[in-house]
């Protein structure tokens, strides 16, 4: 088996997906504009008043487990190939530690950066921005050529060192004041999960059953913690540094562990020369094509289902979907055939015990995440990713996604270059009177976010093309 660098390209494409959903439902029109579905099923319009009551799910609900699923298949392609040449585990756990530092000030850093939290002017607020994204490029771009390589040390210490003076200047003047509790919680999210997921990949190296026997055990842990005030969830609560170390964000290793082993299965795949040619041609686009269907019809009828809360009918249909599609994935004559038909049991378990789950804690929830919420997303996140596959490998439409591929590969850019790259960018220049109209409030918002959503992937796409990249 090689032990070189592979590339799992419709991995990225599922993760640009991902951070470009994010984008887009953090610009789209509020104030009850558009129906509930487009929004939170928690944050239902016309007031958006958060209520932990209310179940459902949406896209917007599925966009984050979906990024987290992403960077739990990718740990294996991040650390298999180091270890594979011998890397030391310790090593291995020093990077985590330190990626999982950098996040956290990334975390920090990008929320004290954004423009909506300054108290100054718009125009100070919008060039404030634009120089932030520029302090985030000292401090975690990561070019993999030319002359900045030379320099991958000082440049992201000047960039911190400067940062620190900003934000501070910041504060003296009243713009923003700082605080290491002020942070993005998705991003601090991240760094738990990215943490806890490449310990438990190691643990896999040693010991193959540690994945599903930690998943069991995760899965226990949160259930009694979620049943009320007890001993169990007394634990659960405590941390020595509740807003940098949680369980009530590892909790998300439930979608993690999944991904985790979705990227050891593809990743041995990849690298096995007898499974034969990525490149063969199978002929067998009419069954590619209902996989491909099948799949996504799967994601949609859950969506539906679950935010019309018409459960029995959903789950009704998913059984045969899912039915379905493991019958076309028995006559798919291709190389990943073998690839998906050995994850398929872990499909059924995620989405049909996703389902079975379903009527706990009130219903599925995003936030306090269901335990049916967490396993369902990481199952229909599979299911996504298959339909990536088709689209990249059967259908050769890695051109047509190359913004969705070059985001993927760059997500720490794509996250932030919507608030404080393109959209002051556009308020500065005047451009963004240009795409509203008086007539058309609801429209025009619409267009507007979805401009800004492309034009972050594409700013974040050309980077990754020509090797520039945001990494911690």
């Amino acid at each position: 088996m090689s032990t070189g660098k592979v590339r799992f390209e419709a991995l990225d494409a599922l993760r640009g997906l991902a951070i470009l959903m994010m984008v887009l439902s953090g610009t789209i029109p509020f104030e009850g504009a558009l129906p509930g579905w487009m929004y939170h099923a928690q944050l239902p319009p016309p007031q958006h008043v958060f209520n932990p009551d209310w179940p459902g799910l949406t896209w917007v609900d599925l966009v984050f487990p979906m990024f987290l699923f992403s960077m739990g298949a990718a740990i294996p392609f991040s650390f298999g190939g180091r270890m594979d040449r011998g890397t030391t585990h310790a090593k291995i756990a020093g990077h985590l530690i330190w990626r999982f530092l950098g996040l956290a000030v990334f975390a920090v850093v990008s929320q004290h950066l954004r423009p909506w939290g300054m108290d100054a002017p718009d125009f100070v607020k919008w060039l404030l921005a634009l120089l932030g994204m520029a302090l985030m490029l000292l401090v975690f771009a990561s070019p993999a050529k030319g002359w900045a390589v030379k320099y991958s040390f000082l440049i992201p210490l000047t960039g911190l060192v400067l940062t620190i003076v900003f934000l501070g200047l910041m504060g003296i003047e009243g713009v923003r004041d700082f605080s290491l509790k002020s942070f993005d919680i998705i991003i601090m999210v991240l760094a738990n999960t990215a943490l806890g997921g490449g310990i438990l990949y190691l643990m896999f190296r040693k010991w193959h059953q540690a994945l599903w026997v930690s998943f069991a055990l995760l899965t226990a842990f949160f259930l009694s913690a979620r049943d009320g005030n007890n001993w169990m969830s007394n634990i659960y609560d405590w941390s020595p540094v509740p807003w940098l170390v949680s369980w009530n964000y590892l909790k998300y290793l439930l979608v993690l562990i999944p991904g985790i082993y979705t990227g050891i299965v593809c990743r041995n795949a990849l690298q096995n020369p007898d499974i034969g040619s990525r490149q063969e041609k199978t002929g067998n686009a009419r069954i590619a094509f209902g996989i491909l269907l099948a799949g996504i019809a799967l994601v949609v009828v859950s969506l539906l289902g679950l935010y019309a809360r018409k459960m029995e009918l959903s789950f009704a249909i998913t059984i045969v979907l899912t039915v379905g599609l493991f019958l076309l994935l028995k006559e798919w004559r291709s190389f990943w055939r073998p690839v998906f038909v050995k994850l398929f049991p872990v499909i059924v378990v995620l989405i049909i015990g996703g389902y079975l789950l379903e009527p706990l804690h009130g219903g599925i929830k995003k936030d306090p995440a269901t335990l049916s919420y967490l396993i369902l997303t990481a199952g229909l996140s599979m299911v996504l990713l298959l339909a990536f596959v088709v689209l990249n490998e059967e259908f050769g439409l890695k051109g047509l996604m190359f913004i969705l591929i070059g985001s993927g590969k760059n997500p720490m850019m794509a996250y932030v270059a919507g608030s404080n790259l393109v959209i002051p960018v556009l308020a500065l220049t005047g451009m963004e009177s240009l795409l509203y109209f008086d007539e058309m409030p609801v429209v025009s918002g619409m267009v507007k976010a979805i401009i800004i959503t492309l034009m972050v992937g594409i700013i974040s796409a050309l980077a990754a093309q020509k090797k520039f990249f945001m990494r911690v």
